[in-house]
């Protein structure tokens, strides 16, 4: 198999555990109700909101103008917009990348003990070798990337076109981001 092309993507960092103005449409507002804790409620609504400031950004629009549409599986994209772009969230951290031409997928996990993650990784086709907790959890994160990417479920094996790397993950968390048909190199953006 030939070595993938090298491609940029882009890195943010969302810090759900800090206030923040929020950019919610009105399906957005009433998703975000339907969690059971606050807690969760304004954390999902701090990682839309930071999605959608990033990619206000990236395409100058505002905020709220941005239109969504969804996958099969539940991938967004953005309505008459060519940009790809993924958003994960997993305790107090988000990760949002965009890419401007391969498909691309992107998740965070925290790491925790008392989660069984080989045998998990196991009931998805993934092999769990006997390592450390960290080790498996960067296999998760990396194989969910890689099915983000591809636009599939998680128990879809991705296709051998679709490539991921590790990124830089806040202490206690796993990441990784993938691409379709290109070798990811994460360009960092910084922090919301």
């Amino acid at each position: 198999m030939p070595l993938a092309k090298p491609e940029a993507v882009r890195i943010w960092r969302v810090n759900l555990g800090q206030p923040r103005d929020l950019f919610l449409s009105p399906s957005e507002k009433e998703r975000a109700a339907r969690f059971h804790f606050q807690r969760d409620r304004e954390r999902w609504a701090r990682a839309r909101s930071g999605l959608r400031e990033i990619l206000a950004t990236v395409v100058q629009r505002p905020p709220l103008e941005l239109i969504f549409d969804l996958g099969p599986h539940g991938k967004p994209s953005l309505n008459h917009h060519p940009i790809e772009f993924n958003l994960s969230h997993s305790g107090e951290w988000a990760l949002v990348a965009v890419s401007a031409l391969s498909p691309v997928g992107i998740d965070i996990e925290v790491i925790r003990e008392d989660v069984e993650i080989g045998k998990l990784l196991n009931r998805i086709g993934e092999d769990a070798p006997d390592v450390p907790t960290d080790q498996l959890f960067q296999l998760w994160a990396r194989r969910e990337s890689r099915s983000k990417a591809a636009g599939v479920g998680l128990m879809d094996l991705p296709g051998p076109s679709i490539h991921a790397v590790r990124l830089e993950a806040p202490p206690g968390y796993a990441a990784s981001v993938a691409l379709v048909d290109a070798m990811p190199e994460p360009i960092y953006c910084g922090s919301l």
